[in-house]
């Protein structure tokens, strides 16, 4: 039988649900019926990311724990998904995919063991560790470049975020590296050999530009007394994994990644 494999975004769990994610699981939904309708064997997930320094700090204002706050909020987007049909129950999703799961936990330490055993295309190890110092925003989980921030108007006051217009934390610690700047070469090759990978085309030209213009290093991990509600990384538990490289995988670790005994997402890896 084919397979299709439905997914929203997973919310982040940081605020109760809203329009624009009952909007994108309704969608979600209505392809999966339509597939289902044509005879394709399906798997819908929708789910939360729930780790992060952003739910760290709202969980405290509130004066719970972090798994007490993104319980209540997953609580409400499970009623509200009800609600309007789109549970489990009611022939909607097949798993609300949360990244507190122990069965995600052991996704993600999989993925980064295999990870750091590889090698990037210049035969260099593709994690290190190494000191990152820059401008952090706790709402977008990233750190900014200059382009990427409002200066501020008067000295000693922190640049804010462009996009959430908020004050960027000052970082300077140790941290573990993704090593991207490797890539850029074998990216353009990539993209080049298969030139319907990313669409519309002025959107693939926008990638290929950025790759083109140079990659610089990610961080991957904060130190765990900076970020302490997030996952361990393997082997180093004084750092947590970023929750980007935490948040990302859910896809593959629900149906299956890391977890071969997760039978009810069997085929559609």
């Amino acid at each position: 039988m084919k397979t299709f494999y439905v997914t929203t975004p997973i919310y982040y769990a940081n605020s109760l649900p809203h329009l624009g994610s009952l909007y994108t699981t309704l969608i979600a939904d209505c392809l999966t019926r339509y597939k289902q309708q044509r005879g394709f064997e399906t798997f819908f997930l929708t789910g939360t990311d729930e780790h992060g320094i952003n739910i760290q700090r709202v969980a405290e204002r509130s004066g719970l724990t972090p798994k007490e706050h993104t319980d209540k909020i997953v609580k409400e987007y499970k009623e509200k998904f009800g609600s309007f049909g789109l549970d489990t129950e009611h022939g909607g999703y097949d798993i609300f995919m949360r990244t507190t799961e122990p069965f995600h936990y052991a996704g993600v330490s999989e993925l980064w063991r295999r990870v750091a055993r590889a090698r990037t295309p210049k035969g260099n190890d593709p994690i290190y560790k190494g000191h990152y110092e820059g401008w952090f925003c706790a709402s977008c989980a990233t750190f900014k470049t200059e382009e990427e921030y409002i200066k501020p108007e008067r000295e000693g006051d922190a640049p804010k975020c462009l996009e959430h217009l908020v004050a960027l934390d000052r970082v300077s610690e140790e941290s573990y590296f993704f090593r991207l700047s490797d890539y850029a070469e074998a990216l353009i090759e990539f993209y080049e050999a298969r030139p319907d990978f990313i669409r519309p085309e002025t959107r693939r030209n926008e990638v290929m530009s950025f790759v083109r213009g140079g990659l610089q290093d990610l961080a991957v991990s904060r130190l765990r007394s900076s970020v302490s509600w997030a996952i361990p990384v393997p082997d180093d538990p004084s750092h947590t994994i970023w929750v980007w490289f935490d948040a990302l995988p859910n896809y593959i670790t629900a149906i299956g990644f890391g977890n071969p005994e997760r039978e009810q997402a069997a085929g559609f890896d």
